[in-house]
């Protein structure tokens, strides 16, 4: 009898260290919400997906993949509120010492500030926490499930400012992707050669895609065609005000005759820096050579972090 207790002891213990199916903290009793989770996948899907594939090995990819970020910011013992608290702290100040996974700045350069809500992140943590991403093969084997099971429709109940945000988040995460792909590929000098011939035809077929004017505009373009007319130059100059007397910055709608126009913040970080920061400080000299050589007539460079950098632009169908 002895026996066979120690035996159940030693294959409870065997099981439980080899489990990796998160188990809350005691006290951590928040109730899951179906329609939090729909909303979590909804964006995950949309704007994290792209870069941080859920199927990707760690060693590859263009950023870490899910199963790495749940692995590094979730211990058996961590609550759902403590995650949102990490998450919610490095998504909006993305830096070095804000990050928990350890090289993947080096290894994959520093992710661009996305411009999510509180809320929104909240609703990311949700998901991502109370799936089991971790499991080989989910991706495989879950994701079209997941899909249909949150398929409430992504601008359901959404004021029309929300769902411009979200077709800015959308426009960001691929052009992101993409810009992430060619520095990695080529280094930064070479990586100027896709924005100035893919940015745009990129943000152009994601307009079509989402059936709406989108466009990124600056007071100190580098791209002739970014150039910002006289309301978009107003919201800028507003939200600059903002940023100096260190007030949040929040985006705006304005309206026409038959259209909405939602105005986002772009604010600068530590990877901006590489083409938008001081000449032969932050800009190396090959960079600075291809951007006067690509752009004569640019103004986009002297940008310290968490700047204004510009601004989406994103133009509805007022119905």
């Amino acid at each position: 009898m002895n026996k066979f207790i120690i035996s159940t002891v030693i294959l409870i213990t065997i099981f439980c260290c080899n489990h990796t199916e998160i188990i809350p903290k005691v006290g951590d009793t928040k109730t899951i919400n179906n329609s939090e989770l729909a909303e979590g996948f909804s964006l995950t899907e949309k704007s994290c997906f792209s870069c941080h594939s859920p199927n990707a090995s760690i060693g590859n990819g263009i950023a870490p993949p899910m199963v790495a970020i749940k692995k590094h910011y979730i211990a058996y013992n961590t609550t759902q509120a403590e995650f949102t608290k990490e998450l919610i702290k490095f998504i909006n100040n993305p830096s070095e010492e804000n990050s928990k996974i350890p090289n993947a700045i080096q290894k994959f350069n520093l992710m661009p500030k996305m411009g999510f809500s509180e809320d929104e992140i909240t609703k990311i943590a949700a998901y991502i926490y109370n799936t089991e991403l971790e499991k080989p093969g989910w991706f495989e084997k879950h994701y079209n499930k997941e899909k249909q099971k949150y398929s409430t429709g992504t601008n359901e109940n959404k004021t029309p400012l929300e769902i411009g945000q979200r077709i800015a988040m959308q426009t960001k995460s691929v052009l992101g992707k993409n810009l992430l792909q060619a520095i990695n590929k080529n280094g930064t000098e070479n990586a100027l050669s896709f924005c100035s011939t893919k940015a745009i035809p990129l943000t152009d077929s994601m307009a079509l895609a989402l059936n709406a004017k989108i466009k990124r505009v600056s007071d100190k373009n580098r791209n002739p065609n970014n150039q910002a007319n006289v309301q978009e130059l107003a919201y800028i100059k507003k939200s600059k005000d903002l940023m100096a007397k260190k007030l949040h910055v929040k985006p705006e709608l304005s309206t026409t005759n038959d259209k909405k126009i939602g105005y986002y913040p772009i604010t600068t970080n530590k990877i901006c820096m590489q083409c938008h920061g001081s000449p032969k400080i932050d800009i190396d000299y090959n960079t600075l050579t291809n951007i006067e050589n690509i752009y004569p007539n640019d103004k986009a460079i002297g940008y310290k972090e968490n700047e204004l950098r510009g601004i989406w632009v994103i133009e509805m169908n007022k119905n």
